[in-house]
């Protein structure tokens, strides 16, 4: 009897146990549905969004309105203070143009007047004198410019001292009233210590 060399050899039970064909995949794995994923259901329609989604989208799209306020808000602010920053410089302009086309007509008047005083004054001697009538007419109103910032500059010093005493004597009537005595007080009382 001759052994035949074309088949391996098996063991008895070996071709029962070879014969069951087990399956990899289970069975409502993609590739047992052919690549498709669990079969669904005829009939069936996909599933509502959670509420957790839509509360999601419904926070995004308020987020992006109050950021559309917001910008709003910023806009309208920025464009106030912009028309308040151009209404200032426009009253600005208006009011130094106002304050140099014063000046000017002021100038203009106070020239005005003292050269016809100086003319005036030049016509009272014979023959007419000009030159001693703008000179008598320019020192009088050198001397009247002198005196008056002179009386100005007093009062000035005399109002800012009056200003200081007042606000120390009013800083002495607190410590008095928060202390029982002020700051010249307690330094007498110290020197009288010290005295003794």
């Amino acid at each position: 009897m001759e052994a035949d060399v074309r088949k391996p050899y098996c063991p008895p039970g070996a071709e029962s146990e070879k014969a069951r064909t087990y399956s990899a995949e289970p069975t409502d794995s993609p590739k047992a549905h052919g690549g498709a994923g669990p079969a669904p259901p005829q009939g069936s329609q996909a599933p509502p969004a959670t509420p957790h989604f839509e509360g999601f989208q419904r926070a995004t799209q308020l987020l992006g309105e109050y950021k559309e306020y917001a910008s709003y808000y910023m806009a309208t602010k920025i464009d106030g203070i912009k028309a308040s920053v151009r209404n200032v410089g426009i009253y600005a302009g208006l009011g130094i143009a106002g304050l140099m086309a014063f000046s000017a007509l002021i100038t203009t008047a106070v020239a005005l007047f003292l050269i016809g005083a100086a003319m005036g004054l030049a016509h009272l001697f014979d023959p007419p004198k000009y030159w001693l009538g703008f000179l008598i007419v320019g020192l009088a109103v050198l001397i009247l410019i002198g005196v008056g910032a002179g009386i100005g500059l007093s009062k000035a010093n005399a109002g800012f001292r009056k200003a200081t005493v007042d606000k120390y004597e009013q800083r002495k009537r607190w410590q008095r009233g928060q202390f029982g005595r002020d700051v010249e007080q307690a330094a007498a009382s110290a020197e009288t210590k010290e005295a003794k």
